[in-house]
């Protein structure tokens, strides 16, 4: 393979991501500029009675959701720093990012509810609580939901982007020098191993603000409905049958798009100000501030617990017919719900060979890239792919849908598969590129001297190396494709379904164990994917 590829020239090995992956996406976001000019959409908008309440509230939420996960990360990072939990946190955030949002965001709504788990365990009572806690009209649930499912994301790029610096030396001495002038270990880490940490975290930390402010499928389960937020609004509009409705929710798109870049440019620009103040600040001392050890560890095991218990009751409410409250127990067992759905398993399949299709795709179209492309030329493509990840997923799927209504993709399996790799490639793209271009050439080197042909050397030893962050990649391109919800559903124009439009609809319902059920078929084969790729991607040796 590896002789194959060389014989590519840049331009071949250039032109599949290129046809598959950069020109629909481009071709999509130009899809949305025709919107600009109706004067029609722009007019509804302005007269909708929800828009600015709406407006608010998501960007109330999307901020409010990133900035609680950066308190959280920073405390169980600050807490936990330089111990040997370090490995198991790791392990412990690849496992909660592999779990979908929207089965998380099920599991958690039935555990806070007021006839959930945790108000039969803390209230009791013959009747179930006042509680306002799923779909309270200031959007708390939706907030905690989000910062709890974007705590692992955060911790794993933090992790890796202080390994990179450790990697270097210079974090290391650094640290010694502030200790040996009486800092505490609380203080080395907020004046010395914050401030290298926080502009590394600048893109995870946009991609998660954007995301919390555009969420459609966990603000329908947990998010308010007087207002709801305005993604919601946009997805509702984007979905009606009159097409004036359509070029409206468009409209809104486009409004949130710029809202959200300007908010984002905004905030860049002032930490650009405001940061150099702080140096004072970072050059007092000495302070014998400590480590939070005990808030860091209180704050990582709430965190896993919950996200623990969400799946367990899944699972239990899954074969529960009937649980009323206050009981802690269901008072029978039965697997009707897993009968049903094993009935009409063509979302579960269809969902499973996407996510294998997209995740195996994205990862040949990477590996295709990085084996015929200078290094030079990934700067651009890295870039593509971040802002793909930062920009509203309601413009992108938008885009997409008028593009492949045009081309007659539209509700088609090549269609659903397209959309379904636009996120998928731009994961494994940025996944894969530090370890791929970090390998050390000379272990190919070594192999051609001893006559190991191309293929076989790429083979068994650059792939055999890289074996664990190529199975990382595909593992989590294969859950970002099970979780897709939005440009699932409107490509798919009601002809296909897969498990989150299924997942989405049923919580609307009252039918618990058939939404459990699906929710937690959802959950599992990302779950399985993380597993799979954890142990197989070990070193032979250890």
């Amino acid at each position: 393979m590896a002789r194959t590829l060389r014989r590519l020239t840049p331009a071949q090995g250039a032109l599949p991501i290129l046809v598959l992956w950069v020109l629909p996406l481009a071709a999509s976001m130009l899809m949305l500029l025709p919107a600009i000019a109706e004067p029609d959409a722009w007019r509804q908008l302005q007269s909708h009675p929800q828009l600015w309440s709406a407006l608010v509230l998501s960007l109330a939420t999307g901020g409010g959701a990133s900035v609680l996960a950066l308190l959280m990360s920073v405390l169980v990072l600050a807490g936990l720093d330089r111990s040997r939990a370090l490995p198991q946190l790791q392990a412990l955030a690849a496992a909660g990012l592999a779990l979908p949002h929207l089965a998380f965001a099920i599991g958690f709504g039935f555990l806070i509810m007021p006839t959930g788990l945790i108000a039969r365990l803390i209230e009791g009572g013959a009747t179930p609580p006042p509680w306002v806690t799923v779909q309270d009209s200031w959007g708390l649930s939706l907030m905690l939901a989000l910062a709890l499912k974007e705590l692992p994301f955060l911790l794993i790029a933090a992790l890796a982007a202080l390994a990179r610096g450790d990697g270097t030396g210079h974090l290391t001495q650094e640290r010694r020098v502030a200790a040996s002038l009486g800092h505490g270990a609380g203080s080395v880490w907020l004046r010395v191993v914050l401030p290298q940490l926080l502009p590394s975290l600048r893109w995870p930390l946009v991609i998660v603000f954007v995301y919390g402010a555009t969420v459609v499928d966990m603000a329908l389960v947990l998010g308010p409905t007087q207002p709801p937020t305005l993604a919601v609004v946009i997805w509702h509009a984007l979905n009606h049958a009159d097409a004036a409705v359509n070029g409206m929710g468009l409209a809104m798109t486009l409004l949130l798009t710029s809202v959200l870049a300007a908010l984002v440019a905004t905030t860049l620009l002032l930490l650009q100000v405001t940061l150099p103040r702080l140096r004072h600040w970072l050059c007092a001392g000495p302070s014998l501030l400590a480590a939070p050890r005990g808030m860091a560890v209180v704050t990582g095991t709430m965190a896993g617990l919950l996200m623990l218990a969400a799946i367990l009751l899944l699972a239990l409410l899954s074969v529960t017919p009937r649980w009323p409250y206050p009981a802690l127990m269901p008072p029978a067992v039965t697997f009707a719900a897993w009968t049903t759905l094993g009935s009409s398993a063509a979302p579960l399949w269809l969902s499973l060979l996407l996510a294998a299709t997209t995740a195996l795709a994205a990862l040949g179209l990477a590996l295709l890239w990085f084996e015929t492309q200078p290094e030079g030329r990934d700067r651009w493509l890295i870039g593509l792919a971040l802002a793909t990840l930062a920009l509203p997923q309601l413009a992108v799927a938008g885009g997409q849908y008028r593009l492949f209504l045009g081309l007659g993709l539209t509700g088609t399996l090549p269609g659903l598969f397209l959309a379904h790799l636009t996120p998928v490639a731009a994961y494994v793209l940025i996944i894969l590129q530090g370890p791929y271009r970090a390998f050390d050439s000379r272990y190919m080197m070594v192999a051609r001297s001893l006559s190991v042909p191309a293929s076989t050397a790429w083979l068994r030893v650059k792939l055999s190396l890289l074996r664990a962050p190529v199975l990382t990649a595909a593992a989590i391109g294969f859950a970002v494709s099970m979780a897709q919800f939005v440009p699932a559903q409107l490509v798919a124009a009601g002809r296909y379904s897969t498990l989150p439009m299924e997942a989405v609809t049923l919580s609307a319902g009252g039918n618990r164990p058939l939404t459990a059920a699906f929710a937690l078929c959802l959950a599992a084969p990302p779950l399985a994917a993380f597993l799979a790729a954890s142990l197989l991607g070990r070193p032979r040796w250890r």
